[in-house]
């Protein structure tokens, strides 16, 4: 092989690489794994949300349910004095007795309040149980996404690393200088920093090269590199 094509050579293998890179940073896999994670953080994060409110309700509940009880032992203690041997009056026995019908309608209340409650909890269980199904759901998404990822990247992986042994075989070709000089100028010109001199044209120049510059390369022997003067490519003629 001659300069040129070991120096196309290697500008054919960065090229290659950089597309593995780009390829790499904007994999649909990623994407989708991104995506993913995302559906799952929003319902993670309603479910913790959903927690909360029902830890909530778990403590409004469990109060009222101790005010029922305390109310219905208040009343339980009223009952077994009224009807026991220990009153001393029918006054006394007047006073519990209307102690107990105050009482009564604060049970009802109370009770009401308990189912209520508990009414108030049995959306927010469904709700629960729907996320928990959803979540699984979305962790079988992720593994598969992150399995795929996985496949993609080390495909690609594979695919980079050949192409960079390709370029460092082919560079070592390449005299140092001329590599300098290419490596210099592909951070500008990219893929096309090494072009063809074709017909009467560089093929990297946006208008026609001048005449002189066509006489001149055109009188440069077959495989030699020279610089374009209007656009600064390397020209392989």
């Amino acid at each position: 092989m001659s300069l040129v094509d070991d120096l196309l050579a290697v500008q054919h293998e960065d090229t290659t690489a950089d597309q593995i890179r780009h390829r790499l940073v904007n994999l649909q896999e990623r994407t989708t794994l991104e995506a993913a994670l995302s559906g799952r953080h929003t319902t993670e994060s309603d479910r913790d949300s959903l927690r909360l409110g029902r830890l909530e309700l778990d403590r409004r509940q469990k109060r009222a349910e101790a005010e029922v009880e305390a109310v219905a032992l208040r009343i339980r203690e009223l009952n077994d004095r009224l009807y026991g041997s220990g009153i001393s009056s029918p006054r006394e026995a007047r006073e519990i007795q209307e102690e107990v019908d105050r009482l009564l309608p604060r049970q009802d209340d109370l009770e009401e309040r308990v189912l209520e409650i508990m009414e108030e909890i049995d959306p927010v269980d469904d709700r629960l149980g729907e996320l928990d199904v959803q979540a699984e759901a979305e962790d079988a998404t992720i593994a598969a996404a992150q399995a795929a990822l996985a496949v993609t990247e080390a495909g690609l992986g594979d695919d980079l690393v050949q192409a960079e042994e390709r370029r460092r075989v082919a560079a070592a070709e390449v005299p140092t200088d001329v590599l300098g000089r290419y490596e210099g100028l592909r951070g500008i010109f990219g893929a096309s920093t090494v072009v063809r001199f074709e017909g009467a044209n560089c093929r990297g120049c946006p208008s026609s090269m001048p005449a002189v510059e066509v006489d001149r390369v055109k009188h440069l022997e077959g495989g030699t590199l020279t610089e374009c003067t209007e656009c600064g490519r390397l020209v392989a003629r």
